[in-house]
């Protein structure tokens, strides 16, 4: 590697679900820690929420890494639900400069927070927010042992699996270099809890007045709304049912119930019935009851 830089990786899905359960989250960390490994990648943060992931390498080419990844988590999808993913977008972007770089790993590790799922990043089990100074011995630890405990055995090709099969994150996370990069635990604690504002933007500027300051807009995409974000970053918005224990009870139930393998072998009239169970059932709104099933909204007003 000559030209190592710092990527942001996004790929996203306005309509539909790209991962509905468990076993789809560890699928893909699972991929992308073997890809790393083959592609020579570094992987310093990730966040995999059920329509979008977020991912912060270490590379001189993201590119056949990126690619790798789409296209095999696309193959296990088809495989397993019978029909190809929601169409997806994606972009990337590189940073530049200390503050420009931890500003944006701290926005791919707190988007579960911005997103509603959890009160604080260490709470999210799908991110690599809990591999940073947690571990015995290092040099500024948070507390005295990991944020998330973990039961690990052997795995194939060196890597440590919990009971579920899901490869350790802190066997291919670089924690190490994102220490560096922090400096310490209070710095890191720091950016995981300040508020989003302009002070951030002009706190970036003035380092490299050259490059487009990270914020909500710039991680998330345009079509976010960034002003539901900050209230959820705040405390203020209410947590939402996640998309993965309502899809669990679609497959596992609602699917066997009218004789189906899978949610993408229900027709429309069955779409809608299981809809109305979900907003009766967990009180959720008819946006993602209608995204767990990859019902379009178009077509549920055409019914």
């Amino acid at each position: 590697m000559e030209n190592i830089r710092i990527y942001h990786l996004c790929v996203s899905c306005k309509e539909g679900l790209m991962f509905r359960s468990r076993q789809d989250y560890i699928r893909f960390i699972n991929n992308m820690a073997l890809l790393a490994y083959k592609y020579k990648v570094r992987i310093l943060a990730f966040a995999v929420m059920s329509n979008h992931y977020h991912i912060c390498i270490m590379t001189d080419d993201f590119r056949k890494f990126f690619r790798g990844l789409k296209v095999s988590y696309s193959n296990y999808y088809r495989h397993k639900y019978k029909a190809g993913l929601p169409k997806t977008s994606d972009f990337s972007q590189e940073a530049a400069g200390n503050l420009h770089i931890v500003t944006m790993l701290a926005y791919v590790l707190r988007n579960p927070v911005h997103h509603g799922l959890v009160g604080h990043p260490f709470a999210y089990p799908y991110s690599s927010a809990g591999c940073y100074f947690s571990y015995n011995g290092a040099l500024y630890s948070i507390g005295h042992a990991p944020v998330i405990k973990r039961i690990s055995t052997v795995a194939p090709d060196e890597f440590n699996s919990d009971r579920e099969g899901m490869i350790d994150p802190m066997t291919f996370v670089d924690y190490r270099m994102m220490e560096t990069l922090f400096t310490s635990s209070g710095r890191f604690m720091y950016f995981m809890s300040r508020y989003s504002g302009p002070k951030w933007e002009r706190e970036q500027k003035e380092e490299n007045a050259s490059v487009k300051p990270i914020n909500i807009q710039t991680i998330e995409g345009k079509d976010i709304d960034s002003k539901d974000c900050i209230q959820h970053e705040k405390g203020h918005g209410k947590l939402l049912i996640p998309d993965q224990l309502l899809c669990e009870w679609i497959d596992g139930k609602a699917v066997p119930h009218h004789g189906r393998t899978s949610f993408t072998q229900l027709d429309l009239k069955q779409k809608m019935g299981i809809i109305k169970k979900l907003r009766s059932r967990w009180k959720i709104s008819e946006e993602q009851a209608g995204r767990c099933l990859y019902c379009r909204p178009d077509t549920r007003k055409a019914h």
